[in-house]
């Protein structure tokens, strides 16, 4: 609904003036209001706003005087700039037709101009066979396009002067409504013909629907000059204002409709459809010649004039005939229009360059993260590398050690067997330890380091029991010496949870290896000549070293 209660407005801009009309009630037609403005030469030329600060001016004055301000209105435009496309969408469903249309007109439908307004009709389904073989259900779609540009500055115009514009259309729908509510039947296979004073509009409808549409300039027929190029063209003007057709304008348009016929059934269809029925409206002087003259040259259609002065029912109102497109844009609604050539922002479109800055900032911290983590490889893969350098360094010093070995004569399996017997027994060193813990002791934790130093975490009874446990490791024969790192009283019972007191006491002793439990001290001053005998630069260095380097990852 446009305007406000039952009131409807429609508005045309057309190349002679703008046009407003106002209806009460869309069943009767009742005008409430109409304003014309003639716009002065040149101002329009071809449908193009040729002097665009002379028709802001023009428009915003006669809102002012006619009191338009605040209303809100129907649009229609011109046809010679709309674009009709057919075309065949693989879809049907309507979201995944209108996405694939966007995608059409925007990549792959060649308009003469940039930056289109669009919009589209689905006008059936059709299974047609693809490249790969198979068939595919596809929507039949009418494209209406135009350029954006043009559109919205006669919507800016019209704001700028008050008016609001609620949809744009052009006029063959605009017109077609209006002819096909005064004949109370829809267009089939119907041509529509418009006569303006200096241009004619052929539209052309199958299925009640416009599929082709071509604007005459009246004026080029009669002179050989270009439009707005000649001298006499407002004399023209002036002199097509009597409403009659010359003869041969007469047998231009009649030559020209009849081609324009051929191309709907042949080009269009294929021939199979035709034109059936031609309504013509115009002034009434001008649309009575044409129709006389069509009816004599295309005898085998249907030819009507449509004579909205006097519809049935209705009180004779000239208004209804000058004012036509203006009173078949204001009856325009939800149930009798598709098309909105309305420039709106799209929401997508909108939102897209705040999706495109979001992906670009995930892609910088994807990127940020792949270098992170790239440095972070390589830093390890250095410190393997050096790793490995080093594990090479030291196979190839035990090679040398082995070589040197063998060159003064001993044998690596004595050496190896020698190694084994002084290797400390983990097993025989763990059970003198616990068999020397005094009551309520328990073993916590152990650490060792290969005939060098054990430390252990034990829990006594009392303070006593930390020194009785003391002096018994200082007698085990594999002990050098014993000292306790530290002593306190323990709190945590291990569970994860913290009690005031648990009543044991946990004591660290760091216990100095000497002999091997068990074993005997000639082993060990074996394993001292042998090293002396590997290197003798080393025969004063701590032996047990040397058992580590032979032996690395294999003692216990």
């Amino acid at each position: 609904m446009l305007g406000l209660g039952s009131k409807k407005a429609g508005l045309t801009i057309e190349q002679n003036g703008v046009r407003f009309i106002q209806l009460k009630n869309n069943k009767t037609w009742e005008i409430e209001k109409q304003s014309f403005l003639p716009l002065d030469p040149g101002t329009i030329i071809e449908n193009q706003i040729a002097d665009e600060e002379k028709l802001r001016s023009q428009i915003r004055q006669w809102a002012e005087q006619e009191g338009l301000k605040g209303s809100r209105v129907a649009l229609s435009v011109p046809p010679s700039q709309v674009i009709i496309r057919k075309m065949g969408i693989p879809a049907v469903q309507p979201k995944q037709v209108q996405q694939l249309v966007a995608l059409e007109v925007e990549t792959g439908l060649h308009l003469p101009f940039e930056e289109p307004v669009y919009d589209f009709i689905p006008i059936g389904r059709d299974m047609q066979i693809q490249d790969e073989g198979f068939e595919e259900e596809v929507t039949r779609v009418l494209v209406f396009a135009a350029p954006r540009k043009l559109i919205a500055e006669y919507v800016e115009i019209l704001d700028e002067a008050g008016i609001k514009t609620e949809s744009v259309e052009v006029s063959a729908t605009a017109l077609g409504r209006m002819a096909e509510i005064a004949r109370g039947q829809s267009f089939a296979d119907t041509m529509l013909v418009h006569l303006e004073h200096s241009q004619l509009d052929v539209y052309m409808f199958r299925e009640g629907q416009p599929v082709f549409m071509r604007t005459i300039n009246l004026l080029d027929i009669v002179e050989e000059a270009p439009l707005f190029e000649s001298q006499s063209y407002l004399d023209q003007k002036t002199a097509l204002r009597d409403d009659r057709l010359s003869g041969e304008q007469v047998l231009e348009i009649t030559a020209e409709i009849s081609r324009m016929l051929n191309f709907y059934q042949y080009s269009l269809h294929d021939g199979a459809a035709r034109i059936t029925e031609l309504v013509v409206t115009g002034t009434e002087a001008s649309r009575g010649q044409l129709v006389n003259e069509l009816r004599q040259a295309l005898a085998e259609i249907d030819i009507q004039e449509l004579e909205l002065e006097s519809s049935p029912g209705k009180v004779a109102d000239a208004s209804l005939n000058l004012y036509r497109v203006a009173v078949g844009a204001a009856l325009r609604d939800d149930k009798n229009s598709l098309i909105d050539l309305m420039p709106r922002e799209d929401r997508e479109a909108r939102v897209l360059p705040y999706a495109l800055g979001a992906l670009l900032l995930i892609w910088i911290l994807a990127v940020g993260g792949v270098a992170a983590f790239y440095f972070a490889q390589k830093s390890d893969l250095a410190g393997q590398s050096e790793q490995i350098d080093r594990l090479i360094a030291d196979s190839q010093v035990k090679q040398l050690e082995l070589a040197g070995l063998q060159g003064s004569g001993g044998s690596p399996e004595v050496l190896i067997r020698q190694l084994e017997a002084s290797r400390m027994d983990a097993v025989s060193v763990l059970e003198q330890l616990d068999a020397a813990l005094p009551d309520r002791g328990v073993i916590r934790n152990i650490s060792y380091s290969q005939n060098s130093t054990v430390d252990l975490t034990v829990d006594v009874g009392t303070i006593n029991d930390a020194s009785v446990y003391l002096a018994n490791l200082k007698k085990l024969p594999f002990v050098s010496g014993a000292s306790i790192s530290s002593l306190a009283e323990e709190t945590d019972t291990g569970s994860g949870s913290t009690l005031a007191s648990t009543g044991l006491y946990a004591a660290v002793y760091s216990i100095s290896t000497g002999t091997q439990a068990g074993g005997s001290d000639a082993a060990a001053d074996s394993v001292q000549a042998i090293g002396g005998a590997i290197a003798p630069d080393a025969a004063s260095s701590d032996l047990t070293t040397q058992e580590e380097s032979v032996n690395d990852g294999t003692n216990p």
